[in-house]
């Protein structure tokens, strides 16, 4: 295979890859910008994957999606409440609702199709290609098959990104995660806004569970996402809280997966664990990358008595 056909492949896999990653981190960005942080993103993501299998089998794809958000949502708001009005600490509220939604998706699915009734395959995403950008050279391909799932999820980024900096919403979550005194002195509830955030932040998660199968899948397997939830908490980080340079590491992370996916099929010069982890090792590295900037610019920020 010539290298161009290699990466072209390769890229067209980013691209169908990457929404999950986008909706789990944009859900993120709002929880943090309301100064929360949610690390049981993979287990709302995982209890997406299953309601949104069991909602594209009782009414199709769409409504699938709307199962994963909604499960997802619920979790989300289980968090906002423990943590906002109950005052629990967040980072380990998020590891027993990680842990909650990985066993509940496992139990669901049980449910959904016994053991005895084999696997299920529920409808996927309908056809959308956009073949007016398939001559573009090396991404032409992939942008013209990359789903339906991938154009909504850059729109989601540019809505969430308007919402974000343009909105009153988006400037009262954004005072509440700066300065929470300062935000009740004006008027704004803290607790009110952080369980927002919260829900959303659950219901996006619950959407990239639904994506992960509902893409082309149509069927769920405990522990489906792969670690998607934590992809999607590094690339918040690096993206500094940006919806637009989300989408950019969402993307590259997902290239990352998708050599990982076709080091499976072809006669590649490393072993295939290598590929595999690749994603997971571009992930340490970047956050120690971006951990030692942070501290640099903190310490030159310190002036000398």
């Amino acid at each position: 295979m010539a290298p161009l056909d290699f990466w072209t492949i390769v890229v067209a896999g980013a691209f169908a890859l990457c929404a999950p990653i986008i909706f789990a981190g944009l859900g993120e960005i709002f929880l943090e910008r309301a100064g929360g942080f949610n690390v049981g993103i993979e287990g709302m993501m995982l209890v997406g994957a299953v309601a949104g299998v069991g909602g594209s089998l009782a009414g199709g794809f769409w409504v699938g999606l709307a199962a994963g958000i909604l499960a997802g949502g619920v979790l989300g708001l289980l968090l906002g409440l423990a943590t906002a009005w109950g005052k629990a600490d967040m980072i380990i509220v998020g590891i027993a609702i990680g842990l909650i939604g990985a066993g509940l998706s496992i139990a669901l699915y049980q449910v959904l199709a016994p053991a005895s009734q084999g696997n299920v395959t529920a409808p996927v995403q309908p056809a959308f290609e956009l073949s007016l950008l398939a001559g573009i050279p090396l991404i032409g391909r992939g942008l013209a098959g990359a789903g339906l799932l991938f154009y909504l999820a850059v729109l989601l980024v540019a809505v969430s990104w308007w919402v974000l900096n343009f909105t009153r919403f988006g400037l009262r979550l954004r005072a509440v995660g700066d300065d929470e005194n300062v935000a009740v002195t004006r008027g704004i509830s803290p607790r009110r806004f952080r369980t927002i955030a919260a829900l959303i932040a659950g219901a996006l998660a619950g959407l990239g569970g639904a994506a992960v199968s509902l893409s082309s899948i149509g069927t769920f397997t405990p522990g489906m996402t792969g670690g998607a939830g934590f992809i999607a908490l590094a690339v918040v980080i690096i993206a500094r809280r940006q919806p637009w340079t989300l989408l950019v590491g969402a993307f590259v992370f997902a290239l990352f997966n998708s050599l990982a996916l076709l080091s499976q099929t072809q006669n590649l010069p490393l072993p295939i664990e290598l590929y595999q982890a690749l994603p997971y090792l571009a992930t340490v590295a970047v956050l120690c990358v971006s951990s030692r900037r942070s501290w640099a610019a903190r310490r030159t920020r310190i002036v000398p008595a």
